[in-house]
């Protein structure tokens, strides 16, 4: 894992099967837009992804189903960091180095911000499946 990867485990109650619930993750991730998926029966992997933020990010989710709750387990690589590097070497070239402090702000910023949209998701399932 990387500084700016993502990673996330969860406990979720268990009242979907995994197959369901996966279908369900990947309509609320993709929102409309064209990636590779690879969808098995207990994991997900979508490739290239934009978690609400510039950046991609490959993903990679795994259910591991136990008897009183779905064990989540999110894994995001980041997938743009030839651009972060021209742009860190860019940086050091024409700021003297002060640039380099903006580029890696932005891409920890963006981490959090993908963070924050797959708790976000994941919480909305959470308040719906206990209301039910």
């Amino acid at each position: 894992m990387g500084l700016f990867d993502i990673s996330i485990k969860k406990e979720l109650p268990s009242t979907l099967s995994k197959q369901e619930f996966l279908e369900e993750l990947k309509t609320s991730l993709i929102q409309d837009k064209e990636y590779e998926t690879k969808l098995d029966k207990s994991s997900l992997e979508i490739e290239k992804l934009h978690l609400d933020t510039l950046l991609k990010y490959n993903c990679k989710i795994t259910l591991d189903k136990q008897k009183k709750a779905t064990s989540f387990h999110l894994e995001g690589q980041l997938h743009d960091t030839l651009v972060l590097t021209i742009l860190i070497i860019l940086a050091i070239l024409l700021t003297y180095g002060i640039g380099v402090v903006l580029v890696i702000l932005y891409t920890y910023l963006q981490k959090k911000k993908a963070t924050k949209f797959i708790n976000e998701i994941l919480d909305k399932y959470e308040t719906i499946k206990k209301s039910n």
